[in-house]
């Protein structure tokens, strides 16, 4: 469902993370939970997408749960690894909004650590997108590639206001769009923002700080809010007919700065000629998301070399951890006795064959090395290969 009806809530991830917790089957586990996106990350030696989703469905309350062919599960660590580091460092190629989840990660990784769902991986692989971050920020000058209409009203009006303390701010209209312009003003420490709308119902879902940072007004009341505050938001389809012109023909005592982000009102063509009024429509806006997209394309040029690099510092380190888990394997088959000698466990055949005399383990190590550095050398698939198949196959031929 393409809805906030993905998200699991603070609890819900909780729930989740006791439930993984309690599985033998998962020794380390990851839960990153946003209303755009749901991310698991755990190890296993099984394939649990099933139980996962059960799980997921199990937390939600109600019908509000995830479509099934909405999980995507994948065992390839590379392509694992580089889309969460493209998703923590906002340098994902194909979409330039995309927005670096940096923050959101480290919450995920510390809730992980109080759940002691940390292991060594998971370790090492925070220890890599720590490092990473502080190279971005030293080498590429790390910029946030946030191209939204919401996140863009919220910068412009931190730009035009530098220099006033406190600036009265009004919403017209309080659609979506008007919400997440709320919201993001709000983090940014703005406050006692006026909501102009129909009903206050539409502020209904408000929590936390939200429910204490604004008045309300009737749609009928907006002249005043005209007159009385310095910043107006519009996102009001109809402003043409609702926000009449003799409501700016007033003689304020300070310029007001107007942003419609409607896309039929004409408003803003017309308020051009008036002295007090500062007007900003969405065709503004989309120049400013055009610029940001230019330097953040420069600003990726850079940025996602590094981040590859890093990320294959950690892919060797990982080839390193199943490498000595195979040579822990291969010496389980070089140790049996007989008579205080030491002989190599071995898979006979009726015919077996020969091209080395294998009279001496030491022998029979190197070659077994030999083999499989020649295969991971000469297959791009050397994360699926089955190296307890590999061990077997070569003492059946020996």
């Amino acid at each position: 469902m393409k809805s906030d009806a993905f998200y699991l809530d603070f609890e819900e991830t909780k729930q989740l993370m006791l439930d993984l917790k309690s599985w033998p089957e998962i020794q380390e586990s990851f839960i990153l939970s946003l209303p755009e996106r749901i991310e698991i990350l755990y190890y296993s030696n099984f394939d649990l997408e099933d139980k996962i989703y059960e799980a997921v469905t199990g937390c939600k309350s109600g019908n509000a749960v995830p479509i099934k062919n909405e999980f995507n599960q994948t065992s390839d660590e590379e392509k694992l690894f580089i889309h969460l580091s493209e998703l923590c460092f906002g340098v994902k190629a194909s979409n330039y909004g995309t927005t670096p989840l940096f923050p959101q990660f480290s919450q995920a990784y510390n809730f992980a650590a109080e759940n002691e769902m940390i292991g060594e991986f998971l370790e090492q692989w925070w220890e890599n997108i720590i490092s990473t971050d502080r190279l971005l920020k030293y080498q590429a000058d790390y910029q946030l590639p946030n191209f939204s209409i919401s996140y863009i009203v919220s910068d412009l009006l931190t730009e035009l206001v530098n220099k006033v303390k406190g600036p009265k701010i009004a919403i017209i209209g309080f659609n979506a769009l008007s919400k997440r312009i709320y919201r993001n003003l709000t983090k940014q420490g703005y406050g006692k923002i006026t909501i102009v709308d129909k009903s206050i119902t539409s502020c209904h879902n408000f929590k936390g700080e939200e429910l204490h940072n604004f008045t309300f007004e009737p749609m009928n009341k907006v002249e005043s809010v005209i007159g009385e505050n310095d910043i107006l938001i519009s996102t009001l389809e109809d402003a043409d007919r609702l926000l009449p012109l003799q409501y700016f023909e007033h003689d304020f005592l300070d310029t007001k700065i107007f942003i419609d982000l409607s896309i039929k009102s004409t408003l803003t063509s017309v308020l051009g000629d008036y002295n007090q009024v500062i007007p900003f429509n969405l065709t503004d806006i989309y120049k400013i998301i055009e610029q940001k997209m230019e330097i953040n394309k420069k600003w990726l040029r850079k940025a996602k070399p590094i981040v590859s690099k890093k990320n294959q510092k950690f892919f060797d380190w990982i080839d390193n951890k199943k490498a000595q888990k195979m040579l822990a394997l291969i010496k389980t088959y070089l140790q049996e006795n007989v008579n205080q000698n030491l002989y190599s466990r071995v898979l006979t055949s009726d015919e077996p064959r020969s091209n080395v005399d294998l009279a001496h383990h030491k022998i029979n190590t190197m070659v077994l090395k030999k083999s499989i550095e020649k295969i991971k050398r000469n297959t791009q698939y050397k994360d699926i290969i089955n190296y307890d198949k590999i061990v077997n196959e070569f003492y059946q031929y020996n």
